[in-house]
């Protein structure tokens, strides 16, 4: 017996991808977010906020960490530029002083925009909670009100 496979060609219409405006960006995001999160909104926050919450604590840590790195990069810059103020010009060391003046400040430079970028998304996940916990509470709302024996049709 002899199996022989056949190509089907199938022209399947093509979805358009979002436009890339930031508002239809936006709403992709958002329900992707609120399609994980929804099904945690009976009780089983229990995982979902343990996991925020050292997310949180993983976060913080972080900022920390980028803030004395910052710190330290600008003690650096200065200490390396009045080393290098005493040194010869167009000696080895001073070269090697203003190289390591020049690191230090694109480490606090960097520095500073990784603790931009931490507050960003610590504003992101803000608005994110409030936008959850504003649905969830539009979602129990129907819930209540037939547990309180009101009508679906009143509405």
């Amino acid at each position: 017996m002899c199996f022989r496979s056949f190509v089907v060609n199938i022209n399947v219409p093509r979805v358009p991808f979002p436009s890339q405006s930031s508002n239809s960006l936006r709403n992709w995001i958002l329900g992707i977010i609120l399609t994980i999160i929804l099904p945690f909104g009976t009780n089983k926050w229990g995982p979902l906020s343990k996991l925020k919450n050292e997310v949180d604590t993983v976060v913080e840590t972080i900022e920390q960490i980028t803030e004395v790195v910052e710190k330290v990069a600008e003690v650096v810059d200065k200490v390396a530029e009045d080393i290098a103020d005493d040194l010869p010009e167009g000696g080895r060391f001073r070269k090697a002083v203003v190289l390591i003046e020049n690191v230090a400040e694109q480490t606090a430079k960097d520095a500073h925009l990784l603790e931009d970028i931490i507050h960003k998304v610590q504003g992101v996940e803000e608005d994110v909670e409030s936008i959850v916990e504003s649905l969830i509470g539009e979602a129990n709302k129907p819930s209540k009100e037939i547990k309180n024996g009101k009508s679906l049709s009143k509405l």
